[in-house]
């Protein structure tokens, strides 16, 4: 009697056993959760660079950059995207939900308290377990000295009383705004709202030469529109439209900034014996009214550059400029970068003096 096993061939056997005849590749469903989970990333990432919208979309050239080299080596130009921090690493880190992934983040998510403080995470354990009172050391923060609050309180020599008009506040005249904020100068050392080291600062002084030296009224709207830098110029060219919506269009309109260099010798000038931060425009060639706006920055950079040689630096032209949105708004908008953060803020603050003589000579002697 034969047995089971010596009837049935082996292959046979196998089979009637439950096992494949002969071994077969399964679905692999890895491969799909993979392919799946790049094209979510990529999605995530495109998503990320659509929503900060930043000019030229800094990550695009960066990849564009690695992929094509030789565009970069002929192109590229790297300064036309200095105020960019939307990088390839950052794009990636925020597609999968880690920029700015911290402990002290965490916390600032679930504890409200913690959200918008600058404690870093080695200071998150003291800090939990006891909110020290606040105590303000001397020796922490920057000040004016009494010889720089004299200084800025006597009369400059870029002054021209024949100028002054008597003052007439029921339609103002100038517009001054900011739309990187927080910008500062050298004894702040990083970007700060203290308005007597940042760009504001110097808006101060500029507004008060001009209603007190010149009679010309001044709107100085200090909102902080930097509390998301990609998203500063959105939020500054909304202030602008709220008030030409308000009071129509404006005899001037001026967003100060400052610059940002390593050489001090390159943006710092010596006149009437005093060190002053020079002056640049910077215009966009994509503004709708490009040629009105370009008409002023000539008109206003000639004056300056004949009554105080060496003041301006140049007119910096950006062919796809972010500031367009705004210079599109009024053919009378000008962008005007007072110095950079290697001036200190007395050097730029003494400069708006200067730049509102120009302004003066643009306004009352015409």
């Amino acid at each position: 009697m034969y047995s089971l096993r010596q009837t049935i061939p082996k292959q046979k056997l196998r089979s009637v056993r439950g096992k494949p005849a002969s071994p077969k590749s399964g679905f692999n469903f890895g491969y799909v959760i993979i392919i799946l989970a790049v094209i979510v990333f990529f999605i995530r990432a495109m998503g990320v660079i659509n929503k900060y919208n930043e000019r030229g979309g800094y990550a695009y050239v960066q990849m564009l950059n690695f992929t094509m080299p030789v565009v970069k080596a002929q192109v590229y130009d790297e300064g036309e995207y200095a105020e960019n921090n939307l990088s390839v690493k950052n794009v990636a880190l925020e597609a999968l939900g880690l920029r700015g992934f911290s402990t002290y983040g965490i916390v600032g998510r679930e504890i409200s308290l913690f959200k918008d403080s600058t404690l870093g995470d080695s200071a998150l354990g003291s800090a939990i377990k006891g909110l020290t009172p606040f105590s303000l050391k001397n020796e922490s923060i920057a000040k004016m000295t009494s010889e720089e609050i004299a200084e800025l309180n006597k009369v400059s020599a870029a002054y021209d009383p024949s100028l002054k008009k008597a003052l007439d506040n029921s339609k103002p005249e100038v517009l001054i705004f900011h739309t990187h904020t927080t910008e500062n100068y050298a004894e702040a050392g990083k970007d700060t709202t203290d308005s007597n080291f940042n760009v504001v600062g110097v808006g101060d002084v500029l507004s008060k030469e001009l209603e007190e030296g010149y009679g010309i009224s001044v709107i100085h709207d200090k909102t902080n529109h930097s509390v998301s830098y990609n998203d500063s110029y959105t939020r500054s060219n909304q202030t602008l439209t709220n008030y030409l919506n308000k009071y129509g269009d404006f005899k001037i309109i001026i967003d100060l900034h400052r610059d940002s260099v390593a050489n001090k010798d390159a943006v710092t000038v010596n006149l009437n014996d005093q060190n002053l931060a020079k002056m640049m425009f910077v215009t966009g060639q994509n503004s709708t009214r490009y040629e009105a706006n370009k008409a002023l920055v000539d008109e206003l950079y000639n004056t300056a550059n004949t009554l105080f040689p060496g003041i301006i630096r140049n007119t910096y032209e950006y062919e796809i400029a972010a500031t367009s949105i705004n210079y599109s708004l009024s053919d009378n908008f000008v962008l005007i970068e007072v110095g950079a953060n290697v001036n200190t803020a007395q050097e730029a603050k003494l400069t708006a003096k200067y730049i509102a003589r120009v302004l003066a000579e643009h306004l009352n002697r015409n």
